[in-house]
């Protein structure tokens, strides 16, 4: 309990700098929000992978704004003319475009370098945890393309080359679609699935270098399917529903979903299903947690579920968030649920004998005291594996942390500190001081 004094201390000071307001001008334009879903935010930052992160866009949100369909031999709209002395002005993403006659295509990059001080010395990457020793990680290494195709047909195509220690490359995410009007897309392929706001966030996009543990262990992320989405009334109202091959989840609860890319099709699995409903009535949020712009007040709403028969589980799921953008503030609430039910005759080997459901929420807020430039933020989680017992896996989980942007979102560096505290059992040692220097595209 003495880590968590301290790590309570440090919140405190934290809350307390990010009461204060910067003194410079606010800044002249707000960054347009992005039209596309989350998962479009995501296109090629979401991660989702077994072991987490591994993935992002509703992610969430696109990484480009999704537009709507323009007429056949239409030029491109004009790029905005940069702002006095703003090297990388708001929406530069979108202007990071090339076109090809209809076709327009744009990069995807994602990396991420992690060096981490101090490790307590009970901490395992199979528990959920960001390290096991002091050192360094080079967590994310993501290239790829997105583009569309005289905005009727989207599409993404992204590579993850840094999956183990062997440098072994998999396919993160790759898919198209087609939107007859934003009220419909269908799309088919290899996506983050619609389920949890912060799943469904891009792994690049979040206020703190890691997804909540809780989200990691709960969500499905990418998975292979066909996906219908629509939005109406500049995101008022928004639905996302899926098909796809059954989930397939570790053993250890914290080790999260596995994810299926099904090169030789669907072996052993079943099919699963899920669907989200959101709102965001103010209008769209954007594509970051942070509210690096300081915005005038909107909120976003939603609601998911999933259910997956596969051949060794059958499994369902239920997540409900709301993020509130206010002035710089952000604030998150997330309650996510699942419970997987061992078949009698599973396909596979698993040690998994009776049902288990488990419960989590995570609650988090935070300021960027500088808009584009610099923030702070603190998370709490609450988990609990399995409802029936009490034991080591029932943690709560506090991170509190800083983010500056170099440049815009493009470029940042974030420092945090996260304590884990075991709820029943044995205490363990396994905090964790976390650097991160991050490249965004």
């Amino acid at each position: 309990m003495r880590h968590l004094a301290r790590v309570a201390g440090g919140a405190a000071v934290l809350l307390a700098a990010a009461t204060l307001r910067a003194q410079e001008p606010e800044p002249a334009a707000e960054e347009p929000a992005a039209a596309a879903s989350p998962v479009d935010a995501q296109a090629g930052h979401g991660d989702a992978t077994g072991e987490p992160d591994d993935t992002g866009a509703p992610a969430a949100p696109p990484s480009a704004p999704v537009r709507g369909p323009r007429p056949r031999g239409a030029p491109a709209a004009a790029s905005p003319a940069p702002g006095s002395g703003d090297l990388l002005p708001p929406g530069f993403r979108e202007r990071a475009r090339v076109a090809l006659g209809p076709l327009e295509i744009a990069p995807i990059a994602l990396i991420a370098l992690q060096a981490a001080p101090y490790v307590g010395d009970d901490a395992l990457t199979q528990a959920g945890d960001v390290a096991e020793q002091p050192g360094f990680r080079l967590r994310r290494a993501r290239a790829g393309l997105r583009g569309d195709v005289a905005g009727l047909v989207r599409f993404a195509l992204s590579t993850e080359l840094a999956e183990d220690d062997a440098g072994t490359a998999r396919i993160h995410e790759a898919w198209a679609g087609v939107m007859a009007a934003r009220a419909l897309e269908v799309i088919a392929g290899a996506r983050t699935v619609p389920f949890s706001r912060s799943a469904m966030t891009g792994a690049g996009d979040g206020a703190l270098a890691e997804r909540p543990l809780a989200v990691r262990a709960i969500a499905p992320f990418t998975q292979v399917g066909i996906q219908a989405e629509g939005h109406f009334e500049d995101r008022a109202f928004s639905y996302h529903a899926g098909v796809y091959n059954a989930f397939q989840r570790s053993d250890r609860f914290y080790a999260g979903h596995a994810e299926g890319l099904a090169p030789l099709g669907n072996r052993f699995e079943g099919i699963a299903v899920a669907g989200r409903l959101a709102t965001e009535p103010q209008g769209p949020l954007g594509r970051t947690l942070q509210d690096v712009a300081r915005s005038p007040f909107r909120l976003g709403v939603g609601a998911d579920g999933f259910f997956s028969d596969g051949g060794a589980r059958t499994l369902y799921g239920a997540s409900a968030d709301v993020l509130v953008h206010a002035a710089g503030l952000h604030a998150l609430v997330e309650v996510l649920w699942t419970a997987a039910n061992p078949k009698a005759v599973p396909t596979q080997p698993m040690a998994q004998v009776t049902s288990v459901s488990s419960l989590a929420l995570v609650l988090e807020a935070g300021h960027m005291i500088v808009a584009r430039k610099l923030g702070v933020s603190g998370r709490v989680e609450w988990i609990d594996p399995n409802l029936d017992v009490e034991d080591e896996g029932d943690n709560l989980v506090l991170t509190g942390g800083v983010s500056y942007h170099a440049y815009d979102d493009l470029v940042k560096a974030q420092l945090e500190y996260t304590h884990r505290e075991e709820l029943g059992g044995l205490s363990l040692s396994n905090d964790a001081l976390l650097l991160q220097l991050q490249l965004s595209l």
